[in-house]
């Protein structure tokens, strides 16, 4: 099995990092820190297609509660998009890809998706999908694991370039309105999982990135500046980047920090309950994270289970007062505050 081989591994592995947060947020406005309410409504949502197609849902995006989409890897490439227009799910038959790893977007008409291994990323104007950006270089393939952007002129994708000879080195391919791009990056043997940026704190970059070795596999955190690639973490304990609310957190095993002048500055321990490494919410007393038994939550008091399960959890969106998030890959579970 050569090393990229195991990236496949690795998106069933810790598919907490392709969690996706939506959260309008109010940059010049106060944090709100009143706890936050649990008193949700739960509704579950089975996602059927042909009896012979397996799929693997792994990423939410949604402009609203009633217009959402979900992406995943499938047996077969009309398995793997699906929309929520607020009464079902249903399939879109568009056949882009049968591993669409990834999904962002900023509006009702402005969705993006990404593939990995294929051809590249994908726009929804409203209307129909199109190739946006083709990858066409024989002998090596783009794997994209996250697609994201604080703009519709500044979008980012960022996964690995694949030399199919046990090879591999980080990639992030970048748009600005006009055109894709990859940016000019030293070689690092990683593959980068997630981008983030917390528009509140600083005017920089931060990716989580996964290095395959035989020994266990090594998180990095990396941050960047739009240029320049700084290493600021490594090691085997699990790591990611996550914004909330225009900040950036950082959990790194059952520990939560901030990053503050080259430093990491611990803001919460979870070490003695069944946290397990990331954070998605509304404000620092209002987010949700994964326990040994389902989704917990966070209101500034106290982190307790709200939905109990033993089954694997995905995707993530977050709206005012609705959450939705994908259960055992085909499940979408949607909790609404009346």
């Amino acid at each position: 099995m050569n090393k990229m081989s195991h990236f496949y591994i690795f998106i069933l592995l810790i598919l907490f990092s392709c969690i996706h947060c939506e959260k309008e947020k109010c940059l010049n406005c106060p944090e709100d820190l009143e706890p936050g309410r649990r008193d949700y409504i739960w509704t579950v949502d089975t996602l059927k297609a042909n009896p012979w197609d397996l799929f693997y849902l792994f990423s939410l995006w949604g402009s609203s509660p009633t217009d959402i989409w979900a992406t995943g890897s499938g047996g077969a490439s009309d398995v793997t998009l699906w929309h929520y227009d607020g009464v079902s799910w249903t399939r879109d038959l568009s056949c882009l890809s049968s591993n669409m790893m990834c999904v962002f977007g900023f509006a009702q008409n402005d969705v993006w998706a990404c593939d990995a291994p294929g051809r590249g990323v994908y726009h929804y104007n409203g209307q129909q999908w199109s190739i946006s950006y083709d990858y066409n270089n024989p002998g090596t393939c783009f794997l994209s694991t996250n697609i994201w952007g604080d703009a519709p002129n500044n979008i980012y994708a960022v996964g690995a370039i694949d030399f199919l000879n046990g090879d591999y080195k980080g990639a992030i391919l970048h748009f600005d309105m006009n055109s894709w791009s990859f940016l000019s990056i030293p070689d690092y043997s990683v593959c980068f999982t997630w981008i983030r940026r917390g528009n509140m704190e600083c005017n920089k970059y931060y990716l989580s990135a996964v290095r395959y070795e035989s020994v266990g596999d090594t998180n990095i955190l990396f941050e960047f500046d739009g240029t320049n690639l700084k290493e600021i973490y490594s090691g085997q304990e699990g790591a990611s980047v996550c914004e909330m609310n225009g900040k950036m957190y950082f959990p790194i095993g059952k520990k939560i920090f901030k990053y503050k002048n080259d430093q990491f500055v611990l803001w919460k321990d979870f070490s003695v309950t069944n946290f397990t490494g990331w954070i998605c919410g509304r404000s620092e007393t209002d987010f949700f994270t994964l326990a040994a038994d389902g989704l917990a939550h966070y209101n500034g008091n106290d982190l307790i289970t709200i939905f109990s399960t033993t089954l694997p959890v995905s995707g993530i969106i977050i709206f005012d007062k609705d959450i939705f998030f994908i259960l055992n890959f085909n499940i979408i579970v949607h909790g609404k505050l009346l």
